[in-house]
């Protein structure tokens, strides 16, 4: 399966064996090598990476794929379209990439929401919904299904920062600020996304969207490719 968006192109690939896995994308990056050659659209082999998601393989049992003469390496993670997903789908990656860029969004927004700021607390919240909760929920549809353990590495930047912008004694629970600012959990704001993110998807017109809806897992083995193309022509799909 094919996906575009933009200039980010992704081939996925299923399969009851590795080789069938190898055997699929190999032939996908060939037809995109034809297409790309046919309508003279230059593409850098080394921003093309591949990740084979399955536990229990090493990389170098993996055969080695090519592309445009150029041997690809089994990477053990790969970041599309903000998101980083790694060879297990522990999402640990993705969420350090998100407290990083939380942390670095908050330096800047402490003499606004901070402890000494003259803003109303009304005001202060807004900044933390409009501008630090997207940055740390960012794809949260999708991580959210991660371990708890991971899961709850978001909660505890949330309380920080929560008591923060509160100045809250030392003493005061937690769970006592969330229900005095009506604001979610990490876990209860998830969900919500979520719900509303799949009920989206029902009434969707891309057919490969909606085969999603059902999706089961069969214990197969998962491979991901994904390239970064600077298109130089109209692009047409292969």
């Amino acid at each position: 399966m094919n996906c575009f968006f933009a200039d980010d192109t992704a081939i996925l690939a299923q399969g009851s064996t590795i080789n069938y896995v190898i055997h699929t994308l190999q032939k996908g990056l060939n037809n995109i090598e034809k297409w790309c050659t046919l309508w003279r659209v230059t593409i850098n082999p080394g921003k093309t990476h591949a990740v084979m998601f399955r536990k229990g393989t090493s990389r170098k049992e993996l055969k080695t794929l090519s592309f445009f003469d150029e041997d690809l390496t089994w990477d053990k993670e790969v970041k599309y379209l903000g998101l980083i997903l790694d060879d297990k789908l522990t999402f640990r990656s993705h969420l350090k990439h998100n407290t990083e860029k939380f942390w670095a969004k908050v330096h800047l927004l402490i003499p606004l929401i901070g402890r000494r700021s003259p803003l109303t607390l009304e005001n202060k919240l807004l900044l933390f919904k409009q501008v630090l909760r997207p940055i740390l929920m960012y794809a949260a549809q999708i991580w959210g299904l991660a371990a708890f353990s991971n899961r709850k590495k978001a909660q505890i930047l949330q309380n920080k920062i929560l008591r923060i912008i509160v100045n809250a004694a030392w003493y005061v629970r937690n769970s006592v600020i969330h229900n005095d600012l009506k604001i979610q959990t990490t876990d209860e704001f998830i969900k919500e996304l979520s719900r509303n993110f799949f009920q989206k998807l029902v009434n969707h017109t891309n057919p490969t969207v909606l085969d999603q809806l059902n999706y089961t897992h069969n214990n197969g083995k998962y491979a991901f490719p994904y390239a970064t193309t600077k298109w130089s022509t109209p692009p047409k799909p292969p």
